[in-house]
């Protein structure tokens, strides 16, 4: 895994897709059930790394994370790694710059 930052292919505005009441919605549901679990997350150049249990159950959410938020949320670049043995999921999260006040919000990681 590496740590520079990865460009991005395009030019897509920070904005989410979901309305406010959806967007608000949403905040909701992925600071309070999924990156509760995570472990203190590390901020990278262009984003924000987060480690998950290695269980079937975390892959499926964690794709299914994506899969949602690839639509709302075009301009996030998405890495997912799967550690041997089991071990922990790594999913990383970046973009262009600006990216990171936006998934701290998502993810919960400052105050409303």
């Amino acid at each position: 895994m590496t740590d520079e930052a990865v460009p991005s292919q395009r030019n897509s505005p920070i904005a989410c897709t979901l309305s406010g009441p959806q967007q608000a919605r949403r905040r909701q549901e992925v600071a309070t059930e999924d990156f509760t679990v995570a472990r203190r997350p590390r901020e990278l150049a262009d984003g924000y790394e987060f480690t998950f249990p290695g269980s079937a159950e975390w892959a499926a959410r964690l794709t299914e994370f994506v899969l949602f938020e690839r639509t709302c949320c075009p301009f996030f670049t998405f890495e997912i790694f799967f550690e041997p043995d089991a071990g922990p999921i790594v999913l990383k999260v970046r973009g262009p710059e600006g990216v990171k006040e936006f998934i701290e919000d998502l993810a919960g990681l400052r105050p409303n």
